[in-house]
C-alpha cells in the first residue's frame, strides 16, 4: 500500500510539476517578448524624436561630428532599450530599391558598419516587403516580423518615420533583437519562478509520504498481519495493537481488537454448543432407535382371518404417539393406539412407560377396561410432570370377529364397511391425571370385509399452508377400502397417509402421527386344496410349491422346516386318512394350509413349557419350532376336518 500511495503521489507531483513548468516557461517567455516589444516601440519613438532634431546629420559623412553625434545618440537610445540592432532605411517608390541611411548595433565605433556596404543589410527582403506594404496601408501600429535562420531567431519591429525627411520615399525604422540571446534571461526568470514552488511541493510530498507511512501504512500492515494470524487460529486472541491514534485508523484498530475478542468468545461458545448438539444428536438417535424397536415405523400382522397394518411418524426425532398389536396365548389379538400429551424426549419416555404397562396388563389376560384402569393408577403414581395420555385398547377374537374395547379419551375409530363412519362409543377419561378413571368395556363385531382404523390427532389436525385442518371429513373420504385387494389394510393405511401428506405439502408437521388399520378377511375352509397322500413323502410336493413361490433361499428353508414339522405331526399323530394342502402368496405374506380328517388338535394353543423334556420328542419340540418360525397361525375344526394355516413374512 505504501508503494502504491508513493507512486500515486509521485505521478500527481510530476503531472503538477510538468503543467506548472510548461505554464511558467511559456508565460515567462511571453512576458519577456511583450516587454521587448514595448521597449522596441519606446525606442522607436525616442529615435524618431532624435531624427526630428538632427535629420540633416544623417546625410553627413560618417566621420563627421554631426553624423557621429547622431549615431552615438541613437546607439545609446538603442542600448538603453535593450535592442540588438537598429536600421534606418528608405524605399524608392519608383525603383523599389532600399537605401540604408544608418545602421546601429552593439559594435564599437571603429567597427560600426558602413551604411552603403551591401553586406551589412541582414534583413530578408521578402519579409520586409510584406511588412512595408502593411505599414503603408496602416501606419499607425508598428509591425512585428519574425526571422528564422541558421544564426537564430530574430524579432524585428518595423515602423514608419513620420517626421520630416528629404528622401524620395518613406523612411522605415527597424529595431531587432535576437530571441536566442534572450533565452538566458528567460531561463533565469523561469527558474526563479519555478524552483521555489517545485521545491516546496517536493518537500510537502516527502513530509506527507512520511506521515502516511507512519500513520496509515504501518498501522494497516500491522492490522493486516494480525488479521491473517487470527484467521489461522481464531481460538487465540491477538496481542494488543497499541495504536492510540485519535483518527479513523485508531478507530479501525480499536474495532479490530473488540471484534477479535467477540469472535473468539463466539467461536468458543459455538464449539461448546456444537459439541453439546452432537452429544444430544447422538442421544436422540439412540433414543429414536430404542423407540423404533418398541414402536416400529411400519408393522403388519395377518392370518387367514384378519390383516393389520400400522405406521407411526414422529414430528421430532422421538415422539409420544404409539401403537401396539400382538397375539395372546389364548389366540386373541390385542391392538392399542395412544397419544401422549408431551412431545420429544419427555413424551417418548412417558409413552414407553404407558405402552409397557398396557402390554403387560393385556398379556396377563385383563380386559381392555381393567387394563386401562390399572394403567391409569400406575401412571398417576409415576407422573411428576403431570403428563397424560389418550388410549384406545381392543381385543379381537379372530374366529368370531368380536371386539371388546375400551377408550380413555382417544379419538373415535373409523369403521370400514361399504361406507366409512365413526364408531359411536363412550369417550372415557385420559390416563395419568385422575386416580379414578372408571373406564368401561364395550363390544362390537366386525364381519368379514369390514375393518377398523385407529389414529392419533396428528392425522385430523394436520394443517396446510392456509392453516386448514385435515379434519374428520377428509379422513372419512380417504378411508375407503377395497375388500378384493390383496392387502386391504395396507391399502387403506397408505391412502390415508398420502391424503395427509398431500394436504400438508410444504408444511413441516408439528404433531406426531400414528395409524393402525385392522381388516377382517373371509375364511373359506371349503375351498379346493391339492390332495396329498398321508405320508412323509408328500413333503416333496410341499417343498416344490414353496420353492416355486420364493425360490431356494435360506428364508424358504426356514418355512419348509416349519411345514415339515406340521406335516410330520399330521402323519404321526392325527390318524388321518385324507390330507390336502395349499400354498398362497399375498403381498409379503406366504401362507401354507393343511387340511386333514384326523382327530381334533389345535397346535396354536399347545404350551411346550408345561411338558417335561422327555415328552418333547412326542411333538412338543416341533410345535415350538413352528411357533417360533411363523408370523401367525390359525386352527379351525369344521365339517369333521382340521384346517391349520401358517403365515410367514417374506
Amino acid at each position: 500500500m505504501s508503494k502504491r500511495i508513493t507512486v500515486y503521489f509521485l505521478i500527481i507531483m510530476l503531472l503538477t510539476a510538468g503543467v506548472s513548468v510548461t505554464w511558467n516557461f511559456f508565460s515567462t517567455r511571453q512576458a519577456i517578448l511583450d516587454m521587448e516589444e514595448a521597449q522596441a516601440e519606446e525606442c522607436m519613438e525616442a529615435v524618431s524624436t532624435l531624427l526630428d532634431h538632427y535629420w540633416d546629420s544623417i546625410h553627413k559623412d560618417q566621420r563627421s561630428e554631426e553624423y557621429t553625434f547622431l549615431w552615438r545618440a541613437i546607439r545609446n537610445c538603442s542600448q538603453g532599450f535593450a535592442q540588438d540592432g537598429l536600421y534606418i532605411y528608405s524605399v524608392n517608390p519608383v525603383t523599389k530599391k532600399r537605401q540604408i541611411l544608418m545602421i546601429v548595433d552593439d559594435s564599437g565605433e571603429k567597427n560600426r558598419p558602413k551604411p552603403f556596404d551591401p553586406n551589412v543589410f541582414p534583413l530578408e527582403e521578402s519579409v520586409l516587403g510584406r511588412a512595408e506594404e502593411e505599414l503603408l496601408a496602416d501606419s499607425d501600429e508598428p509591425k512585428r516580423v519574425v526571422l528564422r535562420s541558421r544564426l537564430g531567431t530574430k524579432i524585428i519591429q518595423i515602423g514608419i518615420y513620420k517626421g520630416y525627411s528629404n528622401e524620395p520615399g518613406p523612411v522605415f525604422l527597424a529595431m531587432e533583437y535576437n530571441v536566442d540571446l534572450e533565452k538566458g534571461q528567460i531561463l533565469r526568470d523561469f527558474l526563479a519562478d519555478i524552483i521555489l514552488p517545485i521545491s516546496a511541493l517536493a518537500l510537502a510530498f516527502l513530509v506527507l509520504n512520511i506521515m502516511i507511512h507512519r500513520r496509515v501504512t504501518v498501522p494497516i500492515r500491522l492490522i493486516s498481519d494480525r488479521m491473517k494470524r487470527f484467521a489461522r487460529n481464531t481460538s487465540e486472541i491477538p496481542e494488543p495493537l497499541h495504536i492510540d491514534f485519535k483518527d479513523e485508523i485508531g478507530e479501525i484498530a480499536s474495532s479490530f481488537e473488540k471484534m477479535t475478542e467477540e469472535i473468539s468468545s463466539y467461536i468458543s461458545n459455538i464449539e461448546k454448543l456444537t459439541k453439546e448438539r452432537v452429544e444430544n444428536d447422538v442421544q436422540l438417535n439412540i433414543a429414536r432407535r430404542i423407540q423404533m424397536g418398541m414402536v416400529p415405523e411400519r408393522a403388519s400382522m395377518c392370518d387367514s382371518t384378519f390383516r393389520i397394518s400400522a405406521m407411526t411418524q414422529p414430528a421430532k426425532a422421538v415422539g409420544g404417539d404409539f401403537y401396539d398389536c400382538f397375539r395372546r396365548k389364548d389366540g386373541a389379538v390385542c391392538i392399542v393406539m395412544g397419544d401422549v400429551s408431551g412431545k420429544g424426549i419427555s413424551g417418548a419416555i412417558f409413552m414407553a412407560m404407558t405402552k409397557n404397562i398396557i402390554r403387560e396388563k393385556l398379556r396377563a389376560g385383563l380386559s381392555p377396561a381393567k387394563t386401562l384402569n390399572e394403567a391409569n393408577t400406575a401412571l398417576c403414581e409415576q407422573n411428576p410432570e403431570g403428563l397424560f395420555v389418550t388410549v384406545f385398547t381392543a381385543i379381537l377374537d379372530p374366529d368370531t370377529g368380536l371386539i371388546r374395547y375400551a377408550n380413555a379419551g382417544h379419538d373415535n375409530p373409523v369403521i370400514l364397511s361399504p361406507e366409512a363412519s365413526f364408531l359411536e362409543m363412550k369417550s372415557g377419561i385420559v390416563l395419568g391425571l385422575f386416580e379414578d378413571a372408571d373406564i368401561e368395556d364395550e363390544t362390537m363385531t366386525l364381519r368379514p370385509g369390514q375393518g377398523m382404523i385407529l389414529y392419533t390427532d396428528g392425522v385430523t389436525e394436520a394443517i396446510n399452508a392456509q392453516h386448514d385442518l385435515f379434519g374428520p371429513e377428509r379422513l372419512l373420504e380417504a378411508a375407503g377400502c377395497d375388500p378384493h385387494s390383496q392387502d386391504p389394510a395396507e391399502d387403506a393405511l397408505m391412502r390415508i397417509r398420502r391424503a395427509v401428506e398431500a394436504h400438508s405439502a410444504g408444511v413441516e408437521p408439528f404433531d406426531d402421527m400414528a395409524i393402525l388399520v385392522l381388516f377382517m378377511n373371509e375364511v373359506s375352509p371349503g375351498r379346493k386344496l391339492t390332495p396329498l397322500a398321508v405320508s412323509f413323502a408328500s413333503f416333496d410336493a410341499v417343498r416344490e410349491a414353496v420353492i416355486r413361490e420364493v425360490g431356494d433361499t435360506q428364508e424358504a428353508r426356514m418355512i419348509l422346516l416349519a411345514a415339515d414339522e406340521a406335516l410330520a405331526n399330521i402323519v404321526r399323530y392325527s390318524g388321518a386318512t385324507e390330507l390336502a394342502f395349499e400354498v398362497t402368496v399375498e403381498g409379503d405374506v406366504l401362507g401354507i394350509t393343511f387340511r386333514d380328517n384326523g382327530i381334533p388338535f389345535d397346535p396354536t394353543v399347545f404350551d411346550i413349557e408345561v411338558k417335561e423334556f422327555e415328552e418333547l420328542d412326542g411333538g412338543g419340540m416341533g410345535l415350538g419350532l413352528i411357533r417360533q418360525s411363523v408370523s401367525s397361525a390359525r386352527y379351525v375344526r369344521e365339517d369333521g376336518r382340521n384346517l391349520f394355516s401358517m403365515q410367514f413374512l417374506i
